[in-house]
């Protein structure tokens, strides 16, 4: 299935909105009666968000419904997604690289403290000056 970029964009402020006022997906899929699969896809972008349930959204997450709305102007609807450039990095790869690449991020997902993620992009960083020297 297809999705257009401004439900993607639609998708990302509710669950923005959604995070903000400190709900989890289940919690306000049972305010909309809906199952959170659902909402998970309509924070996705891949499944339109229809009016009425734009409309409930809005109320639940008490906010205006033209927040939803509120697109950058000057910001192209291109969508790039933020793994676009893991996936090429990772497609580029060959055999055990690309294995380890993805293992990596894997574990790098499940760290929590950030601190500690970010030690560790500095640590990599760092590594691959040293090699590119030699």
């Amino acid at each position: 299935m297809t999705y257009n970029d401004l439900d993607a964009r639609i998708g990302e402020r509710i669950r923005s909105q959604r995070k903000r006022v400190g709900l989890s997906q289940k919690e306000l899929a049972n305010r909309l009666d809906i199952v959170f699969q659902q909402l998970q896809k309509h924070e996705n972008g891949t499944s339109r968000v229809p009016a009425s349930r734009l409309y409930e959204i809005a109320r639940a997450l008490n906010t205006p419904i033209s927040h939803f709305f509120d697109v950058d102007q000057h910001k192209p609807l291109g969508r790039a997604s933020p793994l676009s450039g893991v996936s090429a990095i990772v497609g580029a790869q060959k055999g055990k690289l690309a294995k380890q690449v993805l293992e990596l991020v894997a574990a790098f997902t499940k760290i929590k403290d950030e601190d500690a993620r970010a030690d560790i992009v500095s640590l990599v960083a760092k590594l691959s000056k040293l090699n590119a020297r030699r």
